[in-house]
């Protein structure tokens, strides 16, 4: 089946029902958990184009039943138009950039300031006139760490958090954001070759465990009082933190 054995179509499948239901409980973190397995069983760069449209898929499907999406647009434009210039730039040099030091520093960043938030969280959301630069950095990096690997959540992730956004507004907006970005990821990818006519049929038959673990992440995340939304946004932080440190330590 697509050209692989029935155990990695199974680990295929297993990884995006995981990674959709961790999407549908924080409204990220498909990519990091599926890439986590599926990269022991498939080449980097096939990882890659697996995920590609699952992530436009899931991405268009939170973004559709986010409600009022230009609440987010109105407030985090800025953020989202630097994010995706920079990930297009991203994703032109995945060919040919090492992507290490960068996960490594990251990876880094990301589980100080999550572990920092879950031992004494902020008292206060971030100060609203340092959104005016906080969030184009933010979008920058996340711009392109995500044209290098398709997970351009952490930078992003951590200034929302910073904003304390109630549960519904963090869906919402990181919907609209994450679709946005799925858009010319996908593009890019099949000009420089990641997607093409031999991984693109996987990508799509990926699309439909993502979609369950979706609707079952989505259950879930009904059930849960906002402090605990916080606590699980934080936690999820801190493992992709320690992933990214992982993926350049031993890549």
């Amino acid at each position: 089946m697509f050209g692989y054995d029935a155990l990695t179509i199974a680990v295929i499948t297993l990884s995006m029902v995981l990674g959709g239901t961790v999407k549908g409980i924080t409204g990220i973190g498909l990519p990091i958990v599926a890439m986590a397995f599926i990269l022991n069983f498939v080449d980097p760069k096939v990882t890659l184009a697996i995920l590609v449209l699952p992530i436009l898929v899931t991405n268009l499907w939170q973004a559709a039943r986010a409600g009022d999406i230009m609440q987010p647009l109105r407030r985090f434009w800025l953020m989202t138009l630097t994010f995706l210039v920079c990930l297009f730039i991203g994703a032109r040099l995945v060919v040919e950039l090492d992507a290490n030091v960068l996960f490594a520093v990251l990876g880094v960043c990301v589980v100080v300031f999550s572990a920092s938030n879950l031992i004494r969280p902020r008292v206060h959301p971030l100060n609203p006139s340092a959104e005016r630069w906080a969030g184009p950095l933010a979008g920058g990096l996340g711009g392109i760490l995500g044209g290098l690997s398709t997970i351009w959540g952490p930078p992003m992730m951590m200034y929302l958090v910073m904003l304390k956004l109630d549960k519904d507004t963090w869906i919402r907006t990181v919907g609209l954001i994450w679709f946005a970005g799925a858009i010319p990821l996908t593009i890019a990818y099949w000009q420089n070759g990641v997607l093409n006519a031999t991984t693109a049929p996987l990508s799509a038959y990926a699309c439909v465990p993502g979609m369950i673990g979706i609707w079952i992440g989505e259950r879930v995340r009904d059930r849960i009082p906002q402090e605990t939304f916080r606590k699980v946004m934080l936690a999820a932080l801190v493992i992709i933190g320690l992933n990214l440190i992982r993926r350049a330590v031993f890549s």
